[in-house]
């Protein structure tokens, strides 16, 4: 592999893993919504059977979740 692509390769790599970072203000929310209870507005699980998120909050969660745990 010629030098000049593989540098060009790991500067594409950590252009995007900065991008995936959660920003200061995303860790706040993540923080927020993860000390609440999964619960929707009626009182009622959720998340359906299959673990699926079922109301925007616990969407949102889950998405910043897996933003946190990208390698």
């Amino acid at each position: 592999m010629p030098k000049g692509s593989h540098e060009a390769g790991r500067r594409a790599s950590v252009a995007i893993a900065a991008v995936a970072r959660p920003t200061p203000e995303e860790l706040a929310e993540f923080e927020r919504l993860d000390a609440t209870a999964p619960l929707d507005e009626e009182g009622h699980p959720a998340w359906s059977f299959e673990g699926q998120p079922l109301t925007g909050r616990e969407r949102r969660w889950l998405e910043l979740y897996r933003r946190l745990r990208m390698p």
